[in-house]
């Protein structure tokens, strides 16, 4: 019964976050670079996996984009595919760290290796991807990547991780005083190591293959 309360309040708080995650995704967009808008759901997605583990941020990080694609969004499967990544490169890396050793140190180490991985993804990603739904030449798309893709995504991520690194404690605190959150929810579903592997091993895998199809002039 106790097992099955815990997974209650997990799908709950999934929800919870994964709402509030979408709302700001919908409603505060602000104008970037270029089509790059900035909308803070990154926070979100990576204050709820700071609490209830990877697994938990993972999910949010395929379903809010997911939601996005088929409400408020007009870049279709193909922006569904780079939310997912960027979001998933982000998140991941203070998660984890934060989750191995609740310290701040451990925290702005990950954030800084998320900053960088979305950073390098976003550059990749785009190369690979941007041609096929904007129909620019991949020639355009490199021009684009250094003094567009690169510094919006600096921005992006330095910002995010600024809001994050200002408003965690205060949000968790008040929750825990409230009672809204308690100290058993924090990892409530434990052995997420291997999932969270297998996720990277897909990227990965999904990454090279988009490469060689790149190469080849299949895309």
């Amino acid at each position: 019964m106790k097992r099955n309360q815990s997974y209650i309040r997990y799908l709950t708080f999934l929800a919870a976050f994964g709402a509030l995650a979408f709302l700001s995704a919908a409603y505060i967009k602000l104008p970037g670079i270029s089509f790059l808008k900035y909308e803070p759901k990154d926070v979100i997605l990576t204050i709820g996996g700071m609490v209830f583990g990877p697994i938990f941020a993972l999910i949010l990080s395929i379903l809010v984009p997911f939601f996005e694609m088929i409400t408020v969004s007009s870049t279709g499967i193909i922006g569904f595919v780079m939310n997912v990544i960027a979001a998933a490169c982000f998140v991941l890396p203070p998660v984890i760290a934060y989750n191995r050793r609740k310290k701040l140190q451990n925290l702005i180490t990950g954030l800084i290796i998320g900053i960088l991985l979305q950073t390098c993804s976003m550059l990749l990603w785009n190369y690979l991807l941007s041609p096929i739904f904007f129909g620019y030449s991949r020639a355009d798309v490199v021009k684009m990547l250094v003094p567009i893709i690169l510094p919006f995504n600096l921005a992006k991520g330095g910002l995010n991780s600024l809001f994050i690194l200002l408003i965690y404690r205060p949000i968790v605190g008040a929750l825990l005083k409230s009672n809204i959150l308690k100290t058993t929810d924090f990892n409530l579903i434990q052995n997420e190591k291997k999932w969270t592997n297998l996720a990277v091993i897909l990227l990965i895998i999904a990454t090279v293959v988009l490469l060689v199809m790149s190469y080849f002039k299949l895309i």
